[in-house]
């Protein structure tokens, strides 16, 4: 049986390095900061609308997205992404289940990013599909994690 090392921990744990390196702490033993983002409810989306959830901090990568609905999104689809690339953390998500914080992302292909110490990265939530009422409540929880 083979053991392998998580790509935080080369150069770390795997006796690669001598003398061993300090693991990043932007990623090994790092802080979390939540930033919360909700809908206004008296404020109706059209299919395309976005919505500023807020900005990634400096030294910190996206770590997880988790959305909390008081009513059904039936079939609106959900991206999220930055002012660039409108689905690089989320890709054309459906959310159903109400009263329940569901994990929506991120992609795996953000997750093991190096975190950037860049602080002007917008998080932009774009409905597609359908539209979304005044008076559906919803909320984000962006994870962040790093030396923030």
């Amino acid at each position: 049986m083979a053991d392998y090392y998580a790509l935080q921990q080369q150069g770390v744990a795997d006796g690669t390095a001598v003398p061993a390196d300090k693991a990043d702490g932007r990623q090994v033993g790092a802080s979390h900061t939540i930033t919360l983002a909700s809908k206004p409810t008296d404020q109706a989306f059209s299919a395309g609308d976005r919505m500023y959830l807020g900005k990634r901090p400096a030294g910190t990568k996206l770590t997880g997205i988790k959305l909390t609905i008081g009513t059904s999104l039936s079939t609106t689809t959900i991206d999220i992404g930055d002012a660039d690339t409108a689905d690089k953390y989320v890709d054309g998500k459906t959310l159903t289940v109400v009263d329940t914080p569901t994990s929506l992302g991120p992609k795996a292909s953000t997750l093991d990013d190096t975190p950037s110490d860049d602080p002007t990265e917008e998080i932009w939530a774009t409905f597609l599909t359908t539209a979304v009422g005044a008076a559906v409540a919803l909320t984000f929880e962006l994870e962040f994690t790093g030396i923030s």
